[in-house]
């Protein structure tokens, strides 16, 4: 029997600590065979409902709706909610570009809104400002995995008669408020893209309780159900990746347990008065972790420089993130969106999936420390 070495283990820029998350095998070579031996591997087959029954069984809600991609999701529902050109839908700055796409696919105009400061939450001053009678839809936001509390902004677009979509892609197991993310508005969208807490390579689910919203996205993502009554696209999810995703969701809890873990480990090595703190969430809120958020309230850009170097950059170094305006097909878009332009340049992604080892966990630690004890400029 062999044991892992204590010593700690050698990362840097060249070898960054491993990011993407494998699950472990946990029977979907089983679930895809059986599916196999049915012979039915399109999106009609008889493994889709099931796994649309155990979703909406583990988030507690009456409906869910498996389709192809996260995009999918966000535009069925948008579809179903009579978004279209000449309407307008209400957008995060935070957004990145998979969360806005659907709009411009439905011909329709992105009002780009900023967050409250520090939060991933909506400005409820700025939805205010930026309602208009065209005004179709909102999408809320949490991304990286964390609690956006947008209960007062949901309770002005409630008045305004304006539904709520949660982009919750990043956000499986995320809870807000007691409940989980994406159950709590009008629907909830999630990816099962391979870098998602639920993966099956590709696809998607949407979540809602309103049955006849669920029943608008189920016709238009299964073609009308060739009756010829309305217009659909093929958006549905083949047999077998269904297949995995529902022998991957009874193993959801425990990665989420992991996720929390790490990421607390991690979080007990940011001592107070350091540069570095968690992002914030409610004490009724709960991060699933799909990164392990970090703030900078002072000298941001040597602490992303300093994150990189030692193989972590950040999302503003690794991909450029920025606020969605910033990207050029919405430049036409932009507002002045100063708390998402913070947020963007002043947090700090890392990862702390289950399947970091205790070298890689240790060596980010010891990381973190070295960085939050440097001083700073106030």
């Amino acid at each position: 029997m062999t044991t892992e070495p204590t010593t700690t283990a050698s990362f840097d820029a060249a070898h960054p600590v491993d990011d993407r998350y494998t699950p472990p095998p946990c029977g979907e070579l089983d679930e895809i065979q059986a599916a196999f031996a049915d012979g039915r591997l399109s999106g009609g087959g008889p493994v889709l409902s099931v796994y649309e029954m155990a979703l909406a069984a583990w988030f507690g809600v009456k409906r869910a709706i498996a389709v192809n991609s996260g995009s999918s999701a966000l535009h069925a529902t948008l579809v179903a909610l009579d978004v279209r050109p000449g309407t307008e839908v209400l957008v995060p700055a935070t957004a990145p570009l998979p969360t806005a796409m659907p709009i411009l696919t439905c011909g329709a105009t992105p009002v780009i809104v900023d967050t409250l400061p520090g939060s991933l939450a909506l400005d409820p001053a700025d939805i205010e400002a930026k309602l208009t009678p065209r005004t179709r839809a909102a999408i809320t936001l949490p991304l990286w995995g964390y609690p956006a509390d947008n209960h007062a902004t949901e309770a002005l677009l409630s008045e305004a008669r304006v539904p709520v979509i949660e982009d919750a892609c990043q956000a499986h197991g995320t809870r807000v408020r007691g409940h989980y993310a994406g159950t709590r508005v009008t629907a909830g969208c999630f990816s099962t893209h391979d870098r998602k807490l639920l993966a099956t390579g590709e696809g998607g689910f949407v979540l809602t309780n309103d049955e006849a919203l669920a029943d608008r996205i189920d016709h238009y993502t299964h073609l009308g159900h060739l009756r010829g009554l309305t217009h659909g696209v093929n958006y549905k999810l083949a047999a077998p990746l269904a297949a995995i995703g529902l022998r991957r969701l009874r193993h959801l809890g425990d990665q989420l347990r992991h996720r929390r873990a790490n990421a607390h480990r991690l979080v007990e090595t940011v001592a107070p008065g350091g540069r570095l703190r968690e992002l914030g969430y409610g004490p009724d809120d709960t991060p699933n972790y799909y990164n392990l958020v970090l703030v900078a309230d002072h000298d941001a850009p040597a602490v992303a420089a300093t994150f990189a170097a030692a193989g972590l950059p950040p999302d503003s170094v690794r991909y450029g993130y920025r606020p969605l305006y910033h990207q050029p097909i919405f430049s036409r878009y932009a507002a002045a969106c100063r708390n998402a332009e913070r947020l963007a340049t002043t947090t700090f992604q890392l990862p702390v999936h289950p399947a970091m080892s205790e070298a890689p966990l240790q060596w980010v630690a010891e990381q973190l420390a070295a960085i939050n004890a440097r001083s700073h400029t106030p």
